[in-house]
């Protein structure tokens, strides 16, 4: 209908008497002049949000003449036709949206080199970690044939130090060493880079990347595979195998670029007219939309200084604490473990972004200012006998940072392996200091109180998770693993020489009663405690 806007035999008016208008009257249209602009105002609106994106895949035969069948693990450059309505996508400009190559156009004609008809390419990622530094990640692969072309090379700085990340850039390396017309076949040891291509990628394209994580070298690697004419196969090095063998030489040539090299520059820019900007309109969920409204408006703030000052003081109370190298994902992924409470895992919330009532927040107010009048969380004298102390676990010297990253707690046993159960003990020690009082009238705590409230709390979670673990498996809500409960509580209870392997069962099981004083009649509603 807008088409004809564009014919000189048109009129710019309701009386025009073209073919088209006189058409549209028959149709009774009563101005068919106005409908043609309208239509033309909304094509307008429509175009920067119309990026044709890519259809089902179709599978093809392999390359030794195999039948295409899904478990044949490929990926073909997807068709362009598709229906209309997939086509319409929003939030296109979007500051994160990635950059494209630009197109280059060849003055004279080449004359094409001979390639191979089929190129075999191993890769793997690795980590390289130094004694008292961070994780260093490095990508490599290898490629059979008459140019058996290798590389090694470190990932960004930037990116996250991980095996995962460090499989893709080994991809994307290989990807780009190989013609676009050459049918490629891609062995790995992991199946990350399968399973997100051939599995998740059509998800990922469809809801605009919003949550991946990683997805700047994800999008790049998929628009690679997008530029392909040719298919392009991931297969799984078996153990056992000359692909599993020459996967592992891969991983050696990228271990020793993670020794001997610098932190590499990669050329993240998509190919021409790969890249595929903003969500789908259709099919999407509105917790999608909200949530790239979400990550959006984020980008637009400026980082806090408190907030980034405590995140920094946790990273070094871990690595203190524990060795550990952990990163801001680490930090807070660690508040939401299930091992701790909703209030807990907000107080660690609040204190991280220095959001808490204390310190530093009164001296602000006028008749507040005085440091007297602010009460200093300090550890009590009597209150040396921690649990943990009977444990062969060594205790962490506590300080904002440990508190803040209990979460990020690491115990090992005398054979240096990981303690499953003895992270959740530090999680509890939160409960002391979240504790809100209010009308005490400016009583202070005395030591005996704040150890009896201790271990109150203490055996209230060691009867939850007796309870827990004693619920049957098909009820509402999922048992706890007794192996994690036994764990967790086995060296911390009272005359536990005396207790049987499995005591989920046995009555009067409690932590800390051997340091109670004897019971007086005034106080014995205080001190008793569950069990």
């Amino acid at each position: 209908m807008a088409t004809r806007l564009g014919n000189p035999a048109h009129l710019a008016q309701d009386t025009c008497d073209c073919t088209d208008c006189e058409n549209d009257r028959d149709m009774h249209c009563e101005n068919p002049h106005a409908c043609a602009t309208k239509a033309a105002s909304r094509l307008r609106q429509i175009h920067p949000r119309w990026i044709p994106g890519s259809g089902e895949p179709e599978r093809e035969p392999g390359p030794a003449g195999q039948s295409g069948s899904p478990d044949d693990d490929v990926f073909v450059p997807p068709s362009e036709i598709m229906d209309i309505s997939q086509g319409l996508r929003t939030m296109t400009n979007r500051r994160d949206e990635p950059v494209e190559r630009p197109v280059i156009h060849a003055r004279r004609r080449m004359q094409a080199l001979p390639r191979a008809q089929n190129s075999v390419v191993h890769i793997a990622g690795t980590i390289y970690t130094q004694p008292g530094e961070k994780p260093i990640a490095a990508a490599a692969f290898s490629m059979e044939g008459e140019a058996h072309e290798r590389m090694g090379k470190r990932i960004p700085a930037a990116s996250n130090q991980l095996q995962y990340v460090a499989e893709f850039f080994a991809a994307l390396a290989a990807l780009r060493s190989v013609a676009a017309d050459t049918v490629l076949t891609i062995y790995s040891a992991q199946p990350y880079v399968r399973d997100a291509m051939n599995k998740k990628l059509q998800r990922w394209e469809h809801e605009g990347w919003i949550g991946v994580q990683h997805r700047d070298i994800l999008r790049c690697v998929a628009a690679e595979l997008k530029a392909r004419k040719a298919p392009t196969y991931f297969r799984l090095a078996e153990p056992g195998t000359p692909a599993r063998a020459a996967c592992r030489r891969a991983a050696r040539l990228a271990k020793r670029a993670a020794r001997s090299t610098a932190a590499a520059e990669w050329d993240m820019a998509l190919p021409p007219n790969t890249a595929l900007p903003g969500l789908s309109l259709q099919g999407n969920r509105q917790r999608t939309f909200y949530r790239g409204i979400r990550e959006e408006k984020t980008k637009k703030l400026a980082p806090r200084a408190s907030t980034e000052r405590n995140l920094q003081t946790i990273r070094e109370a871990a690595y203190e604490a524990f060795e550990r190298h952990v990163s801001n994902a680490d930090i807070w992924s660690s508040i939401s473990v299930k091992e701790l409470l909703p209030r807990p895992a907000q107080f660690l919330w609040k204190g991280v972004h220095n959001a808490l009532k204390i310190g530093s927040f009164w001296t602000h107010i006028p008749e507040c200012e005085d440091p007297r009048g602010v009460r200093r969380l300090q550890r009590p004298g009597g209150f040396g006998s921690h649990p943990h102390t009977e444990r062969e676990t060594e205790w962490p010297e506590v300080s904002l940072g440990t508190v803040l990253g209990c979460g990020l707690a690491e115990f090992r046993d005398g054979q240096g392996k990981i303690n499953q159960g003895a992270p959740v003990i530090p999680d509890l020690d939160i409960r002391l200091r979240n504790e809100r009082v209010i009308d005490r009238a400016g009583r202070l705590a005395s030591e005996e109180e704040i150890e009896r409230k201790f271990k109150f709390v203490i055996n209230q979670r060691l009867q939850m998770d007796k309870v827990l673990a004693n619920r049957p498996r098909k009820g509402k809500r999922p048992a706890l693993p007794a192996k994690l409960v036994l764990a967790t509580w086995s060296g911390i209870l009272d005359d536990a020489h005396s207790l049987p392997a499995d005591w989920l069962r046995e009555p009067r099981v409690l932590v800390g009663s051997r340091s109670f004083p004897p019971r007086t009649p005034s106080r014995q509603s205080d001190s008793q405690g569950i069990g």
